[in-house]
């Protein structure tokens, strides 16, 4: 055979054999995706052109030939309106739907007029092949059709490439790339039936269409397009293994088939080859499957630790409530080990000491559970060691009568085994296990599956206790914070209850003298109850301000809390001579909110805006709007305005950072940098967002958005939600 024939051979069955398994490949992947539908139809098309194309190259008979090289035609001018199709859905160019139909329709107009002798007239041998096709009258136009659709593919390519920055530039490079090598390659072929023979593209060229379509592949199954150069290196790596493994598997074939029979049936020989290599292919896909399988049925006991050990490592990574944490490792070692009792251990830094915190299986009466300092002897030994104790391996090796202290401290906390955690070469804690149901010993396999188990605890135990710590810190920073509103909150509480005072006061003393009018006692009982009612509601509200409480969300009515939070205000500013207005828009849609945090907000903001203001006077304004960024979105806006010295550029990106402050110990009033740090967070916890505006020597505006009740949609049950 022509060496040129058996290269291009060989290159037609790598292409077709690739290209059909990876449409496959990446719709299995995709398939709730169109482009994984279009991609496996684009796939097969090239499959179907490449096969045939073996089949007409390859045959002995004219009519044949001519009847392979129709077919062959006639799969592969779909190639070019799928390819626009797939670069419409991977770049999102949203082609009008009407122009993909009227694209479809040629391409189904012209694999018709394949099978005519318009388009291919006849087969006649030429170069190097035994017989090729010989185009028709039409057939120029159909070229005409093939290149415009693949010149506009990769020109939409290019364009979104030069449009492009950073990674997604480069990667689009690389796809542009592959795209303009795999057509350049293959389509040199349309031009031998013009007897045009391109040098080195005619048949090595033919070499790069499965690279392309491994690139391609990679870039779907990514989602994202990744990085090209590495599925560029994964397609050569792919090439070249099907190259070294199939094509030698082939060329014994092909042997084999001239010892035996004489003789060599190209089309038969193709289609064997390629069913045996779906069929390896398929088998080594199906391995892992079978392994599960086999484990299943054979060694059901050890798949199932495997498996619960697997379900816990992936649990851990989204358990940060340490209870759940602790719950889940002792269910976890009574699940897979079969445990008769657990008692776990963790370091308390307050006391220095390993406390437990939870224990399984003991019963009151035998319970007998101490804390362990850092220098006693199991936990000094466990922190050095950072491997698990086996109480019964030790007593075997070391003996029963010397009873060395560390047994002798396994015993008293009975512990048959022992499991350090250890992060960052930091013993955190340690899990005493009891005897096993079934009584039996540790084996290598229970020791290394504890191990991997413990080094995964270690980590998620340590994760937990951080942010426990976190949850701690914060609460206590917002409880410093609401302490601090109180000195402003005791002024306006003081003013508002001057008054109703002073009316008990003025009642009393008149009582005497006209304790027989019934007129002046009627009056006297009804406004006294109100002005006593009031009294309560305030010290009630301040109570409830001061004293640290779970968050509880409640339909409330932003305009309330804002006059409410007012009122407070109101003594402060006007002992900087500050003007207070507001602007409240009436029948405000509800929020969902708890109150106490939300006037923590304002009294914040308030507060920062009348020192802002100085001793020279200003005014504070106050208002409300209503949003609706959608039609089922609406949102309730808090607009704080005041007149201050307002606040730089360098410092109106940190404004919101913890212990950023621009307050000095020369003013009023000191500040951390931590007020609006939790201003901002507790506007985040209530599903809302804060900004601000501020321009030098003109003042300064805060925006609070918070949504409407109707629109918004807890991501977790209220009473969860908080600090």
């Amino acid at each position: 055979m022509n060496p040129q024939l058996l290269n291009l051979i060989t290159a037609l069955v790598l292409t077709s054999l690739t290209t059909l398994l990876l449409g496959i490949f990446v719709y299995l992947i995709k398939r709730t995706s169109r482009i994984g539908t279009i991609f496996l139809f684009y796939s097969f098309s090239i499959s179907w052109w490449s096969f045939f194309q073996i089949l007409h190259v390859t045959s002995s008979d004219r009519s044949n030939a001519l009847m392979w090289a129709r077919i062959m035609e006639a799969g592969a001018f779909f190639i070019p309106t799928l390819f626009v199709h797939f670069v419409d859905l991977l770049l999102e160019l949203k082609i009008k739907k009407v122009i993909l139909i009227w694209l479809y329709v040629l391409s189904f107009a012209i694999a018709t007029l394949c099978i005519t002798p318009a388009m291919i007239a006849d087969a006649a041998p030429k170069l190097y092949f035994q017989f090729i096709m010989v185009p028709g009258p039409l057939y120029p136009l159909a070229l005409l059709f093939f290149l415009s659709c693949v010149g506009y593919g990769n020109y939409a390519l290019y364009k979104a490439y030069s449009t492009a920055w950073g990674a997604r530039r480069n990667q689009l490079r690389y796809l542009l790339g592959s795209s303009l090598i795999g057509y350049m390659g293959g389509g040199a072929n349309f031009f031998l039936a013009y007897g045009i023979n391109i040098p080195f593209l005619n048949p090595f060229g033919t070499y790069a269409i499965p690279l392309y379509v491994a690139a391609t592949s990679y870039a779907i199954v990514k989602y994202r397009l990744m990085d090209i150069s590495v599925a560029m290196e994964k397609g050569l790596n792919y090439l070249i293994f099907v190259t070294i493994v199939f094509v030698p598997s082939y060329a014994v074939l092909l042997i084999a088939q001239k010892s035996y029979f004489g003789t060599i049936s190209y089309p038969f020989s193709l289609v064997v080859f390629l069913l045996f290599a779906l069929m390896l292919l398929g088998a080594y896909k199906f391995k892992g499957e079978a392994q599960v399988a086999i484990a299943r049925l054979f060694f059901k006991e050890r798949y199932d630790t495997y498996e619960t050990l697997s379900k816990f490592s992936k649990a851990l990574a989204t358990i940060l409530d340490l209870k759940t944490l602790i719950e889940e490792i002792e269910r976890t070692l009574v699940a897979v080990l079969g445990i008769e009792t657990v008692t776990l251990y963790l370091f308390d830094k307050e006391r220095g000491v390993y406390r437990p915190v939870t224990t399984f299986g003991t019963s009151p009466e035998t319970r007998d559970i101490t804390r362990l300092t850092a220098d006693d002897k199991l936990p000094r030994h466990l922190a050095a060691s950072q491997t698990i104790l086996v109480r019964e391996e030790m007593e075997h090796f070391l003996g029963t009568t010397e009873m060395p202290p560390l047994i002798d401290a396994l015993r008293r906390a009975k512990a048959d085994v022992c499991i350090p955690f250890v992060n960052k070469n930091v013993l955190i804690g340690f899990c005493v296990l009891g005897h096993r149901a079934t009584r039996q010993m540790y084996s290598d396999q229970d020791l290394s599956l504890l191990t991997m188990l413990a080094q995964a605890a270690a980590i998620a135990l340590d994760n937990a206790m951080l942010y426990e710590e976190l949850k701690r810190s914060q609460s206590l920073v917002r409880r410093t914070d609401r302490l601090r509103s109180l000195e402003t909150i005791a002024g306006g509480f003081a003013h508002e209850v001057r008054n109703p005072l002073t009316s008990i006061k003025t009642f009393i003393q008149l009582t005497p003298e006209r304790k027989d009018d019934p007129e002046f006692i009627g009056h006297f009982s009804t406004v006294v109850a109100e002005d006593v009612a009031r009294i309560e509601r305030l010290i009630q509200e301040i109570l409830d301000y001061a004293r640290y409480m779970q968050p509880k969300f409640q339909e409330e009515d932003v305009n309330v809390i804002v006059e409410s939070c007012m009122y407070f205000i109101r003594i402060k500013a006007d002992s900087k001579a500050v003007l207070l207005n507001k602007d409240l828009v009436p029948d405000l849609p509800p929020v969902l909110l708890d109150r106490q945090q939300i006037k923590q907000v304002l009294l914040n903001l308030f507060i920062n805006a009348v020192e802002a203001m100085g001793d020279h006077g200003g005014e504070l304004i106050v208002r409300t709007h209503r949003l609706s960024k959608a039609a089922d979105d609406t949102w309730v806006q808090i607009e704080v305005t005041d007149t201050g010295c307002g606040i730089s550029p360098a410092d109106l990106e940190h404004i919101f950072d913890p212990f950023y402050t621009t307050k000095h110990e020369s003013q009023e009033r000191e500040g951390t940098g931590l007020g609006l740090t939790i201003v901002h967070q507790i506007v985040q916890e209530h599903g809302g967002h804060i900004e601000v505006k501020s321009a030098l020597g003109r003042g300064t505006t805060f925006l609070l958005n918070l949504p409407a009740v109707h629109a918004r949609v807890l991501e977790a049950p209220i009473e969860t939600r908080g600090v």
